[in-house]
């Protein structure tokens, strides 16, 4: 059983993405813990090497925690690894979810999908009062350009006779003796 599991994690680690070099991570581990060797470096006085004493005796050797620390990482991009290909597995396998799930973590009823049907429902209502609206609007506007295109015939038919009355009235002011004949 030992070696089952075993053969699983090797072929596990084996199909994940190449990991960044094990030197190189532990590497940046310790500049981050050990920041301070390079800042007594270069500020202490002295020629080079009394330089490199005073930087290696302020800070403290702490290569297993470091050590520690890049197990830490590499362990934790494994699990990060292993979670996701279950939680991907779990979502591609065919079947209800909720027939996986125990009985007690099926959801009876959803709340937010209701108000979102809700919602739905009193938009749909609100967007065919609109469009009645807009329909009566549209007739209430063609019914007011038919009234004014038929008094804009009514004051043409007007304006044209005024024009004919104002030209016989003038005529009439130039020969009054016209219209007693009449």
């Amino acid at each position: 059983m030992f070696q089952s599991f075993l053969k699983n994690v090797v072929l596990f680690h084996r199909a994940q993405p190449k990991a960044p070099n094990f030197l190189l991570v532990y590497a940046i581990i310790w500049l981050i813990c050990h920041h301070q060797f390079f800042i007594s470096l270069f500020t202490s006085s002295g020629s080079f090497s009394s330089k490199i004493n005073t930087a290696i005796t302020e800070t403290d050797h702490q290569y297993i925690l470091t050590l520690l620390l890049t197990g830490l990482f590499f362990i934790a991009r494994l699990v990060y690894f292993y979670l996701a290909q279950k939680a991907n597995a779990l979502i591609e396998e065919e079947g209800v979810v909720e027939n996986k799930l125990g009985h007690d973590q099926v959801f009876t009823e959803n709340k937010d999908v209701i108000r979102l049907i809700a919602l739905l429902e009193e938009s749909k209502e609100k967007l065919a009062l609109a469009k009645t609206k807009e329909i009566q609007l549209q007739q209430e506007k063609t019914v007011a350009i038919n009234t004014s295109c038929a008094l804009q015939a009514e004051l043409d038919e007007v304006n044209a006779d005024l024009i004919v009355i104002t030209q016989q009235y003038e005529q009439l002011k130039e020969n009054p003796h016209v219209a007693h004949k009449r």
